[in-house]
């Protein structure tokens, strides 16, 4: 069985992370043929550089769509495929789909300047495209996991924002730590999370 995932050019904010409601599936299936000389690079020389646990077919790599390169894999290496490609990506700015999970795993902007956390999920790079869709996930996580996202700078695990849900109170409490010195909010809706931590790494 295979397991497929789409290396992407960004268009900016997909306006969610699962690709079956964004644009990602016109582009991928039914846009016009279009590409970009990194893309072409890597469907020439992408699967030269597979790790031994990756299971590629003949032809596992190809060019589809509006900026899109699509790469099958087999659905028993999917999790070595899935550090592989991120790795891909993240090198060469591009986003990276989970075609079979129907999830963005990069969306394309990630920087690593800060990591980010949620309860059971860990990137190394902030996104702020991604931002809002990983709230949107801490959200529904409410009712079985902690309900937080945390970004740290990378060259400083002392410095850090953070958000954790209240679900009593339906608010959003809000810490900033900067060399171990801890100050704290609360702030009522996703929007005002996103503020202000796209300010905090702003300032960064």
């Amino acid at each position: 069985m295979s397991y497929d995932f789409v290396l992407f050019e960004t268009d900016g904010d997909p306006g969610s992370a699962r690709i079956s409601k964004t644009p990602l599936t016109e582009r991928i299936d039914f846009a016009t043929p279009a590409t970009t000389p990194v893309l072409e690079s890597l469907a020439s020389g992408l699967a030269e550089t597979a790790p031994d646990t990756v299971t590629l077919d003949d032809d596992a790599v190809y060019l589809s769509g509006d900026r899109c390169l699509y790469v099958v894999t087999n659905y028993n290496s999917a999790e070595e495929a899935t550090a592989w490609l991120t790795t891909i990506a993240f090198d060469y700015g591009l986003g990276l789909a989970d075609m079979n999970a129907d999830t963005i795993i990069l969306f394309g902007d990630e920087d690593s300047e800060a990591v980010v956390q949620i309860d059971g999920w860990f990137s190394p790079a902030f996104s702020s495209y991604g931002l809002p869709h990983l709230l949107v996930e801490v959200m529904r996580l409410k009712d079985t996991k902690t309900p937080y996202l945390r970004v740290t700078r990378a060259s400083d695990d002392s410095t850090f924002i953070q958000t954790l849900y209240e679900v009593d109170n339906k608010q959003w409490l809000l810490e900033k730590s900067t060399s171990g010195e801890v100050s704290s909010s609360h702030v009522k809706t996703i929007n005002d999370v996103i503020t202000e931590i796209n300010a905090w790494f702003e300032a960064l």
